[in-house]
């Protein structure tokens, strides 16, 4: 089945960040419903899974059985703008003069 719900996980020490990925995917070889991704534009680790309380028990059992203790929290979401479509009446100007020639641009 599909995760319907996904979080942020992060070891709180640096040392345990090998051992959290070893943890997270023996967990995610045992549960299907179980999914674990890096998100490249945050860099986080994503884990999905059936719900909180799915996925706060295998947070659980990651800290029992592998030793690693992590946060968990909302995934960072990249925001992006883009330009959507064309403008014919546009005109800016740049000016920075300071006595002597200075700059100056005209779009």
């Amino acid at each position: 089945p599909e995760p319907v719900i996904s979080q942020a996980v992060e070891p709180k020490t640096k040392a345990d960040q090998e051992k959290m990925g070893i943890a997270l995917g023996r967990l995610a070889q045992e549960d299907p419903s179980f999914r674990v991704r890096t998100d490249e534009e945050s860099g986080q680790t994503i884990i999905s899974g059936m719900g909180e309380l799915h996925l706060e028990i295998l947070v659980d059992r990651m800290k029992r059985e592998f030793g690693v203790e992590a946060t968990v929290g909302k995934p960072q979401v990249a925001y992006r703008e883009t330009i959507r479509k064309t403008c014919d009446e546009v005109e800016g100007k740049f000016v920075k003069q300071s006595g002597g020639r200075g700059q100056y641009g005209h779009v």
